[in-house]
């Protein structure tokens, strides 16, 4: 087995960020080939049955994990990629500043705000993905850097603009008109929200958040 020293240095100044994409691709390849109803039934934030072309949702219980497995599962190869592309683009620069223990856990609350939102946005559904998240990591840096800038460095500006004119897009429904199918609008802006409320707490305080 290679140790860890083996890795590319990105990854290893960056390993909480580049955990987090290859469970991502991992839960994908397990999904998308078979078509797992039954990892679906188990990662979905609400529990469901299928049978005959019919869904019925049940009720929520204490299947903790569900608030944030939703975030793993993916329903096509260009949505996989793009989400590890934009995680990674912006998890690795919030883990530079706030190292691997705190990425993990702005991901597990980012993941529960933005599944919970696109919950309250469509009520329950079978939906799936890293956006919610991607949008919360975006936010963080987004406001951490207004406040204190270049504390996480940011990626160009007109990378916030595409992913917000993108964000604009999927509300209007066109992403659906185009044909790319339904996108989960509320996870994104439940996201983004949870992300920018983040990054204002965490730039206020960045003695304890920041690495020494």
């Amino acid at each position: 087995m290679p140790s860890f020293s083996s890795f590319p240095p990105a990854i290893q100044r960056a390993p909480a960020t580049f955990l987090l994409v290859a469970v991502t691709v991992g839960c994908f390849l397990l999904f998308y080939p078979l078509q797992w109803m039954s990892m679906l039934q188990q990662f979905n934030f609400v529990p469901f049955r299928a049978a005959g072309g019919y869904v019925a949702f049940g009720e929520m219980g204490t299947d903790w994990w569900r608030l944030i497995t939703p975030t793993l599962i993916h329903f096509g190869w260009l949505d996989v990629v793009f989400n590890c592309l934009w995680l990674w683009e912006f998890g690795q620069r919030i883990e530079h500043r706030l190292g691997a223990a705190n990425v993990l856990a702005l991901y597990g609350v980012t993941a529960m705000g933005s599944n919970y939102c696109q919950y309250l946005w469509e009520g329950p559904s079978i939906f799936g993905g890293m956006s919610g998240v991607v949008y919360a990591f975006m936010g963080v840096i987004l406001v951490s850097h207004w406040r204190r800038p270049g504390w996480i460095l940011p990626p160009p500006m007109a990378v916030f603009a595409f992913m917000l004119i993108w964000l604009l897009i999927g509300m209007a429904g066109s992403m659906e008109f185009i044909g790319t199918g339904a996108v989960a609008n509320g996870a994104h802006v439940g996201g983004l929200l949870t992300g920018c409320l983040l990054g204002m707490l965490l730039s206020t305080a960045p003695h304890i958040f920041g690495r020494r």
